[in-house]
């Protein structure tokens, strides 16, 4: 006797690419295959979330776009955007995450260091976070793209009380600098198979927006009075 009964759909996977304004978070969306607008605001960054659904890979994926966490527009617009991505890390059945840093001359900034910091701390329930090292100079890219890097980054970020233990360790993605147009195809290949790598789950997060709030405030107060 066959079965007749059909078999349930795999549930979409949400993409979730968390950041600072500036990382270069729509240009990788849609290097995906999504159609977001990647530019600069005046005051604040976009005031909601956008989605577009690809596939790839025979995956069908919901690419989510988030304004930046620590957008200009003062106390308000931070929390909104706290707000925004623990809404939709926690709405998500099946999903991606991946952080995009852009370095300033090989640094990490104090600002991606505390979101990236306490968004690790919060997460109770997650993937393996992968992370993109975006708009890398190219007399840069061989200093940040090793272990030696991977590890110092990762010694400060346990010496600063975050846990690790969800964020890849050794599977980076480090980018060179693109064009306004975007990125060229092999790297808008190599971007796909790099998210595609990484085995989709459940996310739970709690506390984020008083903790991760009052990290990126204690940035602005020491850095812009």
């Amino acid at each position: 006797m066959f079965n007749t009964e059909q078999a349930p759909e795999a549930p979409i996977c949400s993409v979730i690419l968390m950041g600072n304004p500036g990382a270069g978070k729509s240009a990788l969306l849609n290097a995906l295959g999504g159609d977001f607008y990647s530019g600069f605001y005046s005051i604040v960054g976009n005031p909601g979330s956008s989605k577009a659904t690809v596939t790839i890979d025979q995956k069908t994926l919901e690419l989510i776009d988030l304004p930046g966490i620590s957008d200009a527009g003062g106390k308000g617009a931070i929390s909104r955007n706290l707000q925004l991505l623990e809404d939709s890390l926690n709405s998500c059945s099946q999903a991606l995450l991946f952080f995009v840093i852009k370095p300033n001359n090989g640094r990490i900034s104090p600002e991606d260091f505390a979101v990236l910091k306490t968004l690790l701390l919060n997460l109770t329930k997650s993937p393996i976070i992968g992370l993109f090292v975006t708009q890398v100079r190219e007399d840069h890219i061989s200093r940040i793209d090793n272990d030696g890097y991977r590890d110092s980054v990762i010694q400060m970020l346990r010496e600063h009380g975050a846990n690790t233990c969800h964020l890849e360790k050794n599977r980076w993605s480090v980018l060179k600098l693109h064009q306004a147009e975007g990125f060229s195809d092999d790297e808008k290949a190599a971007i796909r198979k790099y998210v595609c790598s990484f085995v989709p789950a459940k996310v739970k997060v709690s506390n984020l927006i008083v903790r991760a709030f009052l990290e990126v405030l204690a940035y602005f107060k020491k850095h812009f009075g």
